[in-house]
């Protein structure tokens, strides 16, 4: 950061420094740490439960007598936080370790996506040269997950009842963004803030950033905790309006126009647009 990103000390050390320095370490830079961590991560029976971690619908209680997560702690993989109700729960060493797993499983389970949308369809609707409709784009990934879910998921991780984790799901929807605005100069950055039970992907295009927070249904309650949590992200990336996605299993017309609706948060202003994709 001070040397090779910095030149010419005595600059001072400026955000869009840091950022230049983060992304390299992210992408570019070696790292025999992160190399062994990712090889533990890797490994069965310890892969499972780091794709576990990955979920947003609920947290993990740590115990120490637990082989796998003792394995997983003394090897730099996860850590743990204590919440207020005295439990001690399951997070990742960093943001910065969990954001390179998630780049490590994303290319493994999704190294190519195949085809994302017909070569003469009309696209006006979710992006233009100055513009991007994120609520669209991500109704017509949900089109491009139904027309290739056989082989896109064939060969990812499965839980015991061989549904797909949680967060093969996410790392799919990241892939797709990514590939999607890449030849159009556009970025999709994703975000761990909280190092356990949160996903952001920052979307930067045009000039212009947009929000986006990745979660999974459970229910109505939750739901309406994550409007709330999504418009507070918002409002700390000073943006006046944010996307939520909701992964769910099924859904029907009924429960997408009563879901499906702009809310407005009284506290800070933002509007939050929720939109539902459905696996099934």
């Amino acid at each position: 950061l001070t040397e090779e990103f910095n030149p010419g000390l005595p600059n001072p050390i400026t955000m869009s420094t840091f950022e230049r320095a983060y992304t390299a370490a992210i992408h570019l830079l070696p790292n025999n740490n992160i190399l062994n961590i990712i090889s533990k991560a890797r490994r069965k029976p310890y892969r499972e439960m780091v794709l576990e971690l990955f979920r947003t619908s609920r947290k993990m209680p740590f115990s120490y007598d637990d082989p796998i997560l003792n394995f997983l702690y003394l090897n730099g993989v996860i850590d743990t936080e204590i919440e207020e109700d005295g439990r001690y729960y399951v997070r990742f060493a960093s943001p910065f370790v969990q954001k390179r797993l998630f780049n490590y499983f994303a290319r493994e389970a999704f190294p190519d996506t195949g085809r994302l949308y017909r070569p003469f369809e009309d696209l006006s609707h979710i992006v233009t040269e100055d513009s991007l409709n994120v609520p669209n784009l991500l109704r017509r990934y949900e089109q491009y997950l139904h027309e290739n879910h056989e082989w896109l998921f064939q060969d990812v991780p499965r839980r015991s009842d061989l549904r797909p984790f949680e967060a093969v799901y996410h790392f799919n929807l990241y892939r797709y963004l990514f590939d999607f605005l890449e030849h159009r100069r556009g970025q999709v950055i994703p975000e761990f803030p909280t190092g356990n039970g949160k996903l952001d992907l920052l979307i930067r295009y045009a000039g212009r950033l947009y929000g986006l927070e990745v979660k999974s249904y459970v229910d109505a309650y939750e739901y309406r905790r994550a409007l709330r949590q999504a418009a507070r992200y918002g409002r700390s990336l000073g943006l006046e309006e944010i996307t939520l996605a909701f992964f769910v299993e099924e859904t029907d017309d009924e429960s997408r126009a009563q879901y499906e609706v702009a809310y407005v948060d009284e506290e800070s202003g933002v509007t939050v647009r929720p939109v539902f994709i459905a696996t099934g």
